[in-house]
């Protein structure tokens, strides 16, 4: 009698206990011998009390179907500028007043997205190949090219570009063609420009591969030279372009290394090495069993920052990297596995591994969770908002100060593009359709 009251007592307990922790709790379900598996199996919704937000208009869009797609749905489909977004719709550019939703203009036929806004104008190419610049308020054409070009246009000074294998130029002012590089193997996009120079990448294939960085003269689009395992510059300044060097299978470059190569021949004429985590680079050790090559670099506002996993380290650009200390951002506090997303941005580094958002704030390297549902499709930062968005179709505005949900919209649509931000209208990029609501009062940024 008493070993069945302890019996009983005991089940009692392992039951209350599982009443107490059961929304949380990850187990096997042992009573089915091991063929069900319970995970977060419960209604909780992390933005159930965020009120949603206030569509002002929707508009359909033309997409490609393709697989291949989803790249140029990640880059976008619309542009803002002026006060308007600008689409292609039935092969039609189109323009939307932000403000109301209303179609202000409509030009053209058999036009091919994404569209290209500069100052005043928007750029489009057709089918066949011919290029529109079509003044952004009243929609009427401005020029219209008479050479036929192919591939992504793109504007730098006083010229427009389209990059499809080959590089063409065009003068901005009139269409008139300017001239085709003269480099006879295929090209990758995207152009980067630094002064008189155009640069482009692409590969060498052999015994193994790598890849190839060119130099054209922007104003004949003559080939002036190439550099093995170089990336597109950082910067060119004082007859030099800043450049990381890039691995390959032969040379892992286990530190992050910046060339600066010579601007008329590309000639490595200095190297700057970071070592921000002080490794032995004849030595690396291996990370998850692979010996990986140094972070990805870039520039802004005077800093070099790299990205190494769950770090960012900066450095002065000016600065002997051997001779300073790198400011470091480090997700490693966090107890989850996560790598560098995005910033710095509103005095804010961010870390995310497509399920969790967790931000370090620049001025004293404090931790900021950032709530989110467990799945994330990609995040915007505009003002000071987070415009997080999930595979679901809901996205959710969260203040980047507080941390906290302003606002959702669900939609849709599952994948995203880029959400955009102008005269204070919020445009959400669905796979077909735009989304535009009232940018939240305590996410604007004066």
């Amino acid at each position: 009698m008493k070993k069945l009251q302890i019996r009983q007592r005991a089940c009692a307990i392992i039951a209350g206990l599982s009443l107490l922790f059961a929304p949380y709790s990850v187990h096997s379900a042992w009573a089915d011998s091991h063929t069900s598996y319970i995970g977060n199996n419960s209604d909780y919704d992390w933005t159930a009390t965020t009120p949603g937000a206030k569509t002002v208009w929707t508009q359909t869009i033309d997409v490609n179907t393709a697989a291949a797609d989803y790249e140029t749905m990640n880059q976008g489909y619309a542009v803002t500028g002026g006060g308007k977004a600008y689409v292609i719709h039935k092969g039609q550019a189109v323009a939307i007043n932000v403000q109301t939703g209303k179609v202000a203009w409509k030009y053209g036929a058999k036009l091919l997205g994404p569209l290209l806004y500069q100052k005043g104008v928007v750029y489009a190419r057709s089918e066949g190949g011919t290029i529109y610049a079509v003044h952004a308020d009243t929609g009427r054409n401005k020029w219209s090219s008479t050479v036929k070009a192919k591939g992504k246009l793109s504007i730098d000074q006083d010229q427009l570009y389209a990059a499809d294998s080959d590089i063409m130029a065009f003068r901005l002012g009139d269409g008139k063609f300017l001239w085709k590089d003269n480099y006879s193997e295929a090209l990758f996009s995207p152009l980067v420009f630094q002064g008189n120079l155009v640069f482009a990448q692409n590969s060498s294939s052999g015994v193994y591969t790598y890849m190839v960085l060119h130099a054209f003269d922007r104003t004949t689009g003559k080939h002036l030279w190439e550099a093995d395992n170089q990336a597109l510059p950082l910067t060119a300044a004082n007859g030099t372009v800043l450049s990381q060097r890039l691995s390959n299978l032969i040379d892992l470059v286990p530190l992050t290394t910046l060339d600066s190569l010579d601007a008329k021949t590309g000639k490595r004429v200095k190297t700057a090495e970071y070592n921000p985590r002080n490794i032995d680079p004849d030595n690396p050790e291996p990370v998850n069993g692979v010996i990986s090559s140094g972070g990805r670099a870039w520039l802004l506002g005077g800093q070099i920052y790299i990205g190494e996993g769950n770090s960012l380290y900066s450095y002065p650009l000016e600065d002997d990297p051997s001779k300073v200390k790198a400011m470091k951002y480090t997700a490693s506090g966090s107890g989850l596995s996560l790598d560098y997303a995005a910033g710095p941005y509103d005095g804010r580094v961010f870390f995310s591994n497509a399920q969790a958002v967790y931000g370090i704030k620049t001025a004293n390297q404090s931790p900021v969770p950032y709530p989110s549902g467990g799945q994330i499709a990609r995040f915007d930062l505009l003002g000071h908002g987070m415009y997080l968005a999930e595979p679901s179709g809901k996205l959710v505005a969260i203040n980047l100060l507080t941390a906290k949900p302003v606002l959702q919209l669900q939609t849709s649509g599952r994948v995203f593009g880029p959400t955009l931000l102008e005269s204070g209208m919020i445009i959400v990029q669905n796979k077909g359709k735009l989304t535009a609501f009232k940018e939240p009062a305590s996410l604007r940024m004066q």
